[in-house]
């Protein structure tokens, strides 16, 4: 059953009809041949992509409209494996060369066996992708583009070395729900030789306030700072201003926590709902954009 943590919407994420967002999803994702023929995994009546490419020099898609509500495929779920409900991630587990700009390439697999090139909306995109180290001292936001065959391609920036986890989300139609239902998947990877210490480039800080519970869905305020003053202005990034993920510590379960409303004047807060899935130490980091550059911030957050 969809849970309240994912039928809460933001004023921006309006109904939008059938028809409109068939249309715009139609248009939206072009590259440089005609659309395939081969059939798709199988998700009939659903608005969403009959191919990636289609326009001359309109470049692959890498974002999407926002959409109606969705639902959690598993609403206590930690994110930490591959396969999920017949949906499976198939990634490359093979160690990649420390602090080299890489290329990550990746498709999922539906209940058919065969990989999904329609995706319903989610967060302004068809797939949201992060990855993190072990340690959580490494965290980066990755921006993929579907080829026509259902594979994904994303720019790695240059790694230190250390065990990482490749999470993705992405929004899927199920018909036993009547309701898309958001799935997150992820696959461990090892950047080879001895892991060094990560060097953080922003100087943005981030507060939480609140009292979340494990397994318990509950409001968090947050506010984010810059040498000490609140930051106040704040682009639209991922169908929010400020956009969060969190991480458990030790095992990297992966808690997704969604952004409410729109930011208070003056004192630069905004709201959330947070469901937790683990008890312990979780790593808390947002995104939001601002002076025309992506940003993060970062706290740390103890859920009993």
């Amino acid at each position: 059953m969809p849970t309240t943590h994912h039928r809460r919407r933001r004023a921006a994420h309006l109904a939008v009809p059938a028809a409109l967002v068939a249309s715009l999803l139609l248009t939206c994702g072009c590259t440089g041949a005609a659309p395939s023929a081969q059939p798709t995994d199988g998700m009939p009546g659903m608005p969403g992509m009959t191919g990636m490419t289609g326009m001359p020099g309109m470049g692959e898609v890498s974002s999407a409209p926002t959409t109606p509500a969705l639902a959690a495929a598993a609403p206590d779920g930690t994110g930490l494996s591959a396969s999920l409900h017949g949906y499976t991630l198939v990634a490359p587990t093979s160690p990649i060369a420390a602090d080299r700009p890489d290329t990550y390439t990746f498709h999922i697999t539906g209940p058919s066996g065969k990989a999904i090139t329609r995706y319903q909306p989610y967060e302004s995109a068809f797939v949201i992708c992060y990855v993190i180290r072990s340690d959580l001292a490494e965290f980066h936001y990755l921006q993929p583009a579907m080829r026509e065959d259902g594979t994904w391609t994303a720019s790695l920036p240059g790694l230190p070395s250390g065990s990482y986890r490749m999470f993705t989300s992405f929004a899927a139609p199920d018909s036993s729900q009547g309701t898309p239902l958001v799935y997150q998947l992820s696959v461990p990877f090892t950047v080879s030789g001895t892991a060094v210490a990560a060097q953080s480039a922003d100087t943005y800080a981030l507060s939480l306030s609140g009292a979340p519970k494990a397994g318990e869905t509950g409001p968090l305020t947050i506010s984010v700072t810059r040498s000490g003053e609140p930051v106040t202005s704040f682009q639209r990034f991922l169908d929010a201003y400020v956009h969060l993920t969190a991480f458990h510590t030790g095992d990297l379960a992966y808690a997704h926590i969604l952004s409410l409303g729109d930011v208070a004047q003056g004192s630069g807060t905004t709201t959330a709902e947070a469901l937790f899935p683990e008890r312990g130490t979780w790593r808390v980091f947002a995104q939001f954009e601002g002076d025309g550059a992506l940003h993060t911030a970062e706290t740390t957050i103890d859920v009993p």
